[in-house]
């Protein structure tokens, strides 16, 4: 398969879940990648065994978004091995737990926008120089349904995904002329880390919920960044795509 031939691409929060995958299917795909996350050595290493059995090349690097200069290393390091980044996939995100508002910590707060929007916003930021200077590039930003969705107990959460929407939507606006393209995925119930962390006697509940009556998979939510990554995609401008299970259509 070569959806992604000769692309090379960065995964920032690529050690478990659904980025796990998208590097997988990325590769499977024909694009070199770089997988990046934050104290996750073991899950990248074997991540990168399972890539380069497939023939594509797999650098990993350790990246902590609440520090734009491990960012801006992981993406000059790719630069220079790659010579170019076709693809910057955003996935480093945090889901704190549900609690009433008025009882959260406002230390959390900012530590969830820390993560799930400012490190997004540097990451884009660091690479756009080099995609401007191509006169191409697909950034993919990962949300949440729930920035269109928001769910009680959870608004913060909420509102850092709602805003990575907001954000990538003004950017597509600043660079689609130039050829860059900034899309969101935006997943629902998927069958991640973060999701099993959460209270299984809600998890239950949302499962009953939805039309599907089950959770995704990583890959089912993958296949979404593999297409937004793809030339089958340059009329996407400034787009949210929801693999949800049709918790939320329109």
């Amino acid at each position: 398969m070569s959806r992604l031939a000769g692309k090379k691409a960065v995964v920032i929060g690529s050690g478990t879940g659904i980025g796990r995958a998208v590097v997988r299917l990325f590769a499977e795909e024909g694009a070199d990648v770089m997988a990046a996350d934050f104290d996750k050595a073991a899950e990248l290493a074997s991540l990168k065994a399972a890539v380069e059995e497939t023939g594509r090349t797999c650098l990993t690097a350790e990246v902590d978004v609440r520090q734009p200069a491990t960012i801006a290393a992981a993406i000059a390091a790719a630069h220079e091995a790659f010579g170019r980044i076709d693809v910057l996939v955003n996935n480093a995100g945090i889901s704190p737990p549900k609690s009433e508002f008025h009882e959260q910590d406002p230390e959390v707060w900012t530590r969830t926008l820390d993560i799930n929007l400012l490190g997004v916003a540097h990451a884009m930021q660091r690479v756009m120089p080099i995609m401007l200077s191509q006169g191409s590039g697909s950034i993919i930003n990962t949300a949440s349904q729930l920035a269109h969705k928001p769910a009680p107990r959870g608004g913060i959460y909420s509102a850092s995904k709602a805003a990575v929407v907001a954000l990538s939507v003004s950017v597509a606006q600043e660079v689609a002329a130039s050829g860059v393209r900034v899309n969101v995925v935006c997943p629902g119930p998927i069958d991640t880390p973060m999701w099993r962390a959460g209270n299984p006697e809600w998890a239950a509940w949302k499962i009953g919920t939805l039309p599907i009556k089950r959770i995704g998979t990583p890959e089912e939510a993958a296949y979404a960044y593999v297409y937004l990554a793809s030339d089958e995609s340059t009329f996407m401008i400034g787009q949210s795509v929801s693999p949800n299970g049709g918790d939320v259509m329109w």
